[in-house]
């Protein structure tokens, strides 16, 4: 009896082992491979792509941070937003990096590190289709706001707005163009990108209400990638710690400087209304 006690102490112990091990492979993996890949959605300001093709953001100057305290090259793999989750359980890449929210809902499928910000989702719509009564005209049945698909930008709007016609774009660009096309006379999405609008187009459009909805922001890993995970976490600590983070979330976030870096640096062409 002992020796069989002994023999299930072992066999438990060394499966331990065996997973702790599997676990610090992840970190392993990405050293070894002298590159962290990182999976991106084009949505402004987290994730731009500039007219030479590369790409800028807060969260793309996040990933080259933590790249470059790995110690390895950053390979940036861009997808469809409705894809991202998919692909991370592929194997595709080793994190996601696109101002992804932490909710209860995504996280019984993947691991999100520490936050690196707080998501806003807030409301910008067209003066003309607001009235005397803003808030009774965005209440209206059929009232149309677009949302990026399969977002917590859609979650938000669908609660709020529960009468609304929700249009669906899978990325925030097309979200835009239908607002300021005339598809929909309202946007749904996370700052700064209803702020940006009502900015740039101060006359036509303006915001609407306080924030829907308040989100963590996060780098989404794969489950089982343990090890992988608690270097990010340990990373974000000392780099928010250290005024990195902040001041990188400063410049994308509390002004539009960095618009003169791209073709936004003139307000987009509207695109033609639609009957």
């Amino acid at each position: 009896m002992r020796a069989r006690i002994i023999a299930a102490i072992v066999f438990v112990c060394s499966a331990l082992a065996v997973l702790q091990a599997h676990a610090d492979d992840s970190l392993k993996r990405v050293l070894d491979a002298k590159t962290l890949t990182v999976g991106v959605a084009l949505n402004p300001p987290w994730i731009l792509k500039n007219a030479d093709g590369k790409y800028a953001g807060y969260d793309i100057d996040l990933a080259n941070a933590l790249a470059s305290d790995l110690g390895v090259d950053l390979k940036v793999v861009e997808t469809p937003w409705s894809d991202l989750k998919e692909r991370l359980l592929k194997g595709d890449f080793d994190l996601i990096a696109a101002g992804y929210a932490n909710t209860p809902e995504r996280a019984r499928e993947i691991a999100f590190s520490s936050q690196t910000g707080i998501a806003s989702i807030r409301m910008v719509a067209s003066v003309a289709s607001l009235g005397k009564k803003p808030f009774k005209a965005v209440a209206a049945k059929g009232y149309k706001i677009a949302v990026l698909a399969n977002s917590t930008d859609e979650a938000a709007a669908r609660e709020a707005f529960p009468k609304a016609e929700i249009l669906t774009f899978d990325n925030t660009a097309d979200v835009l163009a239908a607002l300021l096309g005339g598809e929909a006379k309202a946007l749904v999405a996370t700052s700064p990108t209803p702020q940006m609008a009502a900015k740039l187009y101060d006359a036509k459009f303006k915001l609407v209400g306080r924030s829907l909805m308040r989100t963590p922001e996060a780098f989404a890993l794969r489950p089982d990638d343990g090890r992988l995970l608690q270097y990010v976490d340990n990373w974000i600590t000392a780099r928010t710690a250290d005024g990195t983070i902040p001041g990188i979330r400063r410049y994308w976030f509390q002004g539009f400087k960095w618009l003169s870096r791209f073709d936004a640096n003139a307000k987009p062409e509207e695109a033609e209304a639609k009957p």
